[in-house]
């Protein structure tokens, strides 16, 4: 683009002296299998998002928001869900902003706008007059809330109005059902990528890569279990935090996003993670359970520690957004380490490496992750719609609503999105689909150059 360095630039020497390419293209990585593809963050992704099935189903029966509820709440439930809010999210927003990283490598501002509305809108838009409705009405009729039959409910679904609450950009009309759900994810991603694409395409100038080789110094020691985590504490601590989106403000997750694309264009970051890695998951266990003595005092004195401004509620939102950091550097560095150890030393100068298993197995679950995400809600509340009615234990019940729930949700994507053009289409994915042994289409989640937006 006009004024801007080459995408395609030499590597070259930063000047604080490290091997930082803002605007140029990286070294090969051992055993990325190239010089852009990161095996080990393409099975984190999948991870994770599997991982949405055990933590949403676990929402039924403790802490936060779904639309079938099981009383009373559940003590090993609301630990397990406080567990995973506190870094599940914040790590899918870095590692899409790695994904912006790589992108935007082999695509100018207009090719990486109409990908991320083709990829990211077109399944959002579909999602949310499609399966998020058919969950909201579920969960009403198990409630016993619902009033009429479900045409009834979705005239009312569809009476919207235009808001200024971006990136959600209707709402309902007075007391009406509608809601994002679960895509809320997709629609802040949009948005926000959007909204920094600015500042990403800014950061490849040469002279704001200057700036930022030397701000990304600061966070290459020590200073990386700490420094990023303030910018996100200004927020949670002052603006509260969202229980329905994962108990994280939503504005903390654009921060989080370009955390994720500076990881990517400094490789002094990855470096650092993969050394501090051990001390930030040791610090992540006992500020973690430290948050949890805060919330509770929060919780005894009556307060609403997501977003009320008492002392112990404000150490709370403290302490939890220091730790959800350090579980993203601890989880990121451990999965580049044990990547960097199992490829050997030789294998990043060699012109085809032989492929570990465990990459084939991310290039597999990458395909299926975005279509995963969207499914896997409708499904775990239809399935809890049924299982919830039967007489039997708490514990048998959530057993078989994940059991179920992941083989339906892979079930649906196998059969009924990945094998004609359409559903492909409607749930973000590339019209074909691609060997499982290339980088792959999530424009949410990946980070491939050349083949995602």
């Amino acid at each position: 683009m006009a004024g801007m360095e080459s995408e395609q630039g030499t590597a070259r020497v930063s000047p604080t002296g490290s091997s930082a390419e803002l605007t140029g293209r990286r070294p090969a990585r051992p055993g990325g299998g190239g010089a852009d593809r990161r095996g080990e963050l393409d099975l984190l992704r999948g991870l994770v998002v599997l991982g949405l099935v055990f933590f949403h189903s676990a929402v039924i029966f403790g802490a936060g928001e779904l639309p079938i509820k099981r009383a009373p709440e559940n003590v090993v439930a609301v630990l397990f869900v406080a567990f995973g809010a506190t870094w599940g999210m914040p790590l899918l927003f870095v590692v899409a902003g790695m994904g912006v990283f790589y992108s935007l490598r082999s695509r100018d501002a207009g090719q990486f706008v109409r990908e991320r509305v083709g990829r990211l809108l077109v399944p959002l838009v579909f999602g949310v007059l499609t399966l998020v409705p058919l969950q909201v009405y579920l969960g009403l009729r198990y409630s016993h809330e619902a009033a009429g039959g479900y045409a009834r409910f979705y005239r009312r679904w569809l009476d919207v109005r235009p808001s200024p609450d971006f990136p959600f950009l209707v709402r309902p009309a007075g007391d009406g059902p509608f809601q994002t759900g679960h895509l809320w994810f997709l629609a802040c991603l949009l948005g926000y990528s959007l909204l920094l694409l600015p500042l990403f395409l800014l950061a490849r100038r040469r002279s704001a890569a200057r700036l930022l080789d030397r701000a990304s110094a600061l966070s290459t020691g020590p200073g990386l279990l700490f420094l990023p985590a303030l910018p996100l504490a200004m927020i949670e601590v002052a603006a509260g935090s969202d229980e329905g989106m994962a108990g994280w403000n939503r504005y903390s997750y654009a921060v989080l996003l370009g955390y994720g694309y500076l990881a990517a264009a400094d490789p002094r970051i990855d470096a650092t993670m993969r050394r501090r890695w051990r001390p930030a998951l040791a610090l992540a266990a006992g500020l973690f359970a430290a948050g949890l003595g805060a919330y509770a005092a929060a919780d005894a004195g009556g307060a609403a520690p997501f977003v009320d401004h008492d002392p112990a509620s404000l150490t709370f939102r403290l302490l939890k957004t220091v730790d959800g950091w350090l579980w993203i550097v601890a989880i990121i560095g451990g999965a580049s380490g044990i990547a960097h150890h199992r490829a050997g030393p030789d294998q990043g100068t060699s012109s085809r490496p032989r492929q570990p298993r465990w990459q084939r197995l991310a290039g597999y679950t990458n395909q299926a992750v975005l279509p995963f995400y969207i499914l896997h809600e409708t499904v775990i509340v239809a399935v809890a719609y049924v299982v919830l009615s039967w007489p039997i234990p708490g514990a048998a019940q959530y057993t078989l609503i994940v059991a179920v729930s992941l083989a339906g949700t892979l079930l649906v994507y196998d059969l009924a999105v990945r094998r004609t053009p359409i559903t492909r289409w409607l749930f973000g994915l590339r019209p074909h689909p691609p060997p499982l042994s290339t980088p792959t289409d999530d424009p949410a989640l990946h980070h491939a150059e050349g083949d995602t937006p």
